[in-house]
């Protein structure tokens, strides 16, 4: 593996942007406040954060005001500045995570399709009836797992209730997503109609935008997300895979009908998933596996596919010092993708096949998902990327 870029210091970087961000994001707020067709969700009620992690006092120089030639482009700049404050939110240093997920706060619906009895869990948002249309974001369980697992595994139901969004968590059958990697005994229901079924099902039933559905998976959960994007990513605005990278089947053949704003979260000692991709035909618990692209080939695939510009902007969300393990995150951005949003990528150096959040040392598992991930809210930085897309 080749050794990572110099670091930036966390704190060094925000001091130098956060005056600037926070100025061309108020004057985007003040610009949707005028015409708030422009944005889904209100400007106002984006939160940015000083170098403390404290939210921060704004003042708009003049000389802001002046740039700001149009609602989008002041839309856009309240946006960037909410994924610049969102690293520090999602960091435990800034206060605490939000909890994870109850399944107590979920109902569980059965839909046919296709001749087959599906279910998913579904949390409504506090007050959906009296409200317009809700964001809706689709969560994907890995393999093996349940739905009820991956909600107890993210802190999205949280959020999901704090700044009203509907969370949706899809049951595969047995448990496996068809995926179509190619994997030895993997499932071939057609999950990609069981998905739209379930989102237009919500849609009609909980108020969700049709606009503003966005879906992230884990894993298995991660390459049905990307199957789901080739083939129905019309009915998306963003996406997200956490733990997972692009078969290199399913890259030669994805029509991806609608360019996407992305964020792909891996770890550089991820056994399940390597970070360096994979060739066809390892082996893996007994499984004939499928040829894996790498995480950086991931992230490049789907940013070049939403038109972003090819210069990247590197910058570290946590400090290596400060983790005995030497365990640190970094953020690499693509901007000017179609419409002014951006694509990131999420590396988690030194850690394995684990969503970040909440501290973990638990060296027995470590044995079969590889190290824990540094102390960054995986559901934070999620629902922070999928929120900028609203804003523009």
């Amino acid at each position: 593996m080749t050794e990572p870029p110099p670091r930036p210091s966390p704190a060094r970087r925000v001091h130098r942007t956060g005056l600037a961000a926070l100025a061309c994001a108020l004057v985007g707020a003040l610009a949707m406040a005028m015409d708030p067709a422009q944005a889904i969700v209100e400007a106002g009620a984006v939160t940015l954060l000083g170098p403390d992690g404290a939210p921060a006092p704004a003042t708009i120089p003049a000389s802001a005001s002046a740039r700001a030639a149009t609602p989008e482009a002041m839309a856009g700049a309240a946006s960037d500045a909410l994924l610049a404050s969102s690293m520090l939110r999602a960091r435990t240093s800034t206060g605490a995570m939000p909890e994870y997920g109850n399944v107590a706060t979920a109902r569980r619906r059965h839909i046919a399709v296709g001749g087959l009895d599906r279910s998913y869990l579904v949390q409504p948002a506090p007050g959906a009836r009296g409200a317009g249309r809700l964001p809706v974001v689709v969560l994907l369980h890995a393999g093996t797992q349940s739905a009820e697992d991956i909600w107890r595994e993210t802190s999205l139901p949280t959020l999901g209730t704090r700044e009203g969004f509907l969370v949706v968590a899809p049951e595969a059958l047995d448990r496996h997503w068809n995926d179509v990697r190619g994997v030895t005994g993997g499932s071939t229901v057609d999950d990609v109609r069981f998905l739209k079924a379930v989102i237009a099902e919500v849609v009609a039933q909980d108020h969700g935008d049709p606009s503003a559905v966005f879906m992230v998976g884990s894993s298995h959960g991660g390459f049905m997300t990307m199957r789901f994007a080739c083939d129905a990513g019309e009915g998306l605005r963003a996406a997200a895979s956490l733990l997972s990278t692009m078969p290199d089947a399913l890259a030669r053949n994805c029509k991806s009908p609608r360019p996407l704003p992305w964020l792909a979260v891996n770890g550089t000692e991820d056994p399940a998933v390597p970070f360096n991709g994979q060739v066809d035909g390892t082996v893996r618990r007994g499984e004939t596996q499928a040829a894996l692209r790498s995480a950086d080939d991931t992230f490049r695939f789907w940013a070049d596919r939403a038109g972003c510009a090819a210069p990247t902007a590197r910058e570290a969300i946590t400090d290596q010092s400060a983790d005995e393990r030497h365990r640190w995150a970094e953020r690499i951005v693509r901007s000017h993708c179609v419409g002014g949003q951006l694509s990131q990528q999420v590396v988690l150096h030194g850690s394995g096949h684990v969503i970040p959040g909440p501290a973990s040392d638990n060296r027995l598992a470590e044995r079969a998902v590889g190290p824990a991930a540094p102390e960054i809210d995986g559901g934070t930085l999620v629902w922070m990327h999928f929120k900028a897309t609203l804003l523009k």
